[in-house]
């Protein structure tokens, strides 16, 4: 029969081996540290408190710690959180981005508060004051619309466009890749166009096109996930924007690529991302690391693998989307007009024309963005067939596009506006 003595030193035994192994682990890492603060983010009073009690914490050198926070385990999984979140933008070293930079994370911000991603959801348990209200997100808004004031008739735009019209004439030497491996596509311009969309927040205007696996998936709304082999290719230019609401495009900013390879690309849910800058289809992104930078910004479309730019469904309730089908014309050019609420795709050939007109929609993907809701017109144009016959216009579906008191255009007048468009800038 064992001893009340020898009974009541095994429990104080494993007491003692516990609290040595939390002695010892407390120097294994030491809690986070907070470097010198050199370049701070200057905002408006009100923009910074918000900012300060909601983000701080991870995303700068000013890091608060609970005295919980401070003992190991649980200080790695805050020095884990806290590390990442620094790496992705830190509001100490703010000046360490570009003006563009910095844009682009503020609307990130506005776009993560608004889908409830940050702050965090157990962040947001153990710290309420870090909970975000409407006012506050509306305060954050107007701050992001504040930076990214319309530049009408930009003529530096609309100049380096008309000479990359020039330059694209010229043949494309070898296949861009990117530091991951994901290689630029040539014939993307003979896919599926998926959607188009205008961003406010950085001034562009794009279209999204999918090749044969990626478009079915649209479709048919099967995109949880996108299937192997999916691959989306997305054309960016800076908008020419002008005060009647129209916005063109002017010289190409990049062509973006997504390719669904899971084997390729574990750590991103499948998806390889690549992004070419400039017509000369120059790579982002020195190493793969990249990748990562694009996956995390991707992130906020998780509802749809994370491929923004999804047009709302417009057939049935099985969310299923029927998308226009050029007949084998490429793209010519696109154009927006928020005024009147209309986003428009112009294919074609060197004999027949096709202007698809949308109603313009919120992007319910990312504040900051417009993207085609349902068709409003569909009009065809047909060149003379060289026996002195002039252009015919047809107005395919739709009604017919008005004036500001609404007369209907004349035929001539819709012929003479769809041939007015300049072509857009394609690599």
């Amino acid at each position: 029969m064992q001893s009340p003595n020898r009974k009541l030193k095994r429990p104080l035994t494993v007491i003692a081996i516990f609290i040595l192994f939390i002695t010892a682990v407390q120097f294994i890492q030491p809690p986070v540290q907070n470097p010198p603060v050199t370049g701070p983010l200057k905002a408006p009073h009100d923009v910074a408190a918000i900012l300060q009690r909601a983000c701080y914490d991870c995303h700068s050198n000013e890091t608060k710690l609970s005295w919980y926070n401070k003992i190991a385990p649980v200080s790695w999984l805050v020095t884990a959180d806290v590390t990442e979140a620094r790496s992705r933008f830190n509001f100490s070293t703010w000046d360490t981005l570009s003006p563009a930079d910095q844009q682009g994370r503020i609307w990130e911000m506005v776009n993560m508060a608004l889908t409830g991603k940050m702050p965090l959801p157990a962040y947001r348990a153990l710290h309420p004051q870090a909970r975000l209200s409407a006012q506050d997100i509306a305060v954050l808004k107007k701050y992001a619309n504040d930076l990214s004031p319309y530049h009408y008739h930009d003529t530096a735009i609309i100049n380096q466009a008309a000479r990359e019209l020039n330059q694209v004439q010229q043949p494309q030497t070898g296949i861009p890749v990117a530091a991951n491996g994901v290689k630029y596509i040539p014939e993307y311009r003979n896919w599926q166009v998926i959607s188009t969309t205008n961003r406010f927040d950085n001034h562009s205007i794009r279209i999204v096109y999918g090749n044969a696996i990626a478009a079915k998936a649209v479709k048919e709304n099967h995109m949880q996930p996108f299937p192997e082999g999916s691959a989306i290719v997305k054309v960016v230019w800076n908008s020419i924007e002008e005060k009647d609401g129209g916005i063109t495009p002017g010289s190409l900013n990049s062509v973006q690529i997504m390719v669904k390879d899971s084997r390729r690309f574990p750590g991103s849910k499948g998806w390889g991302f690549a992004k070419f800058n400039g017509v000369q289809l120059k790579p982002y992104g020195a190493t793969p690391l990249f990748n990562t930078t694009c996956y995390n910004c991707h992130k906020i479309a998780g509802k749809t693998d994370l491929v923004f730019n999804i047009p709302p469904a417009n057939a049935g309730a099985d969310g299923s989307r029927k998308l226009f089908d050029a007949g084998g014309l490429r793209v010519i050019t696109l154009f927006a007009n928020t005024q009147q609420q209309t986003m428009s795709v112009l294919y074609g050939n060197s004999q027949v024309f096709k202007l698809v007109t949308y109603k313009q929609a919120n992007n319910t993907f990312w504040y900051g963005s417009h993207i085609n809701g349902p068709v409003q017109s569909i009009e065809t144009v047909t060149a003379p067939d060289g026996k002195n016959n002039p252009f015919t216009y047809r107005l395919n579906q739709g009604q017919a596009p008005a004036d500001s008191i609404g007369r209907a255009f004349s035929a001539a007048a819709r012929i003479r506006f769809i041939l007015s468009h300049k072509p857009a800038v394609f690599r």
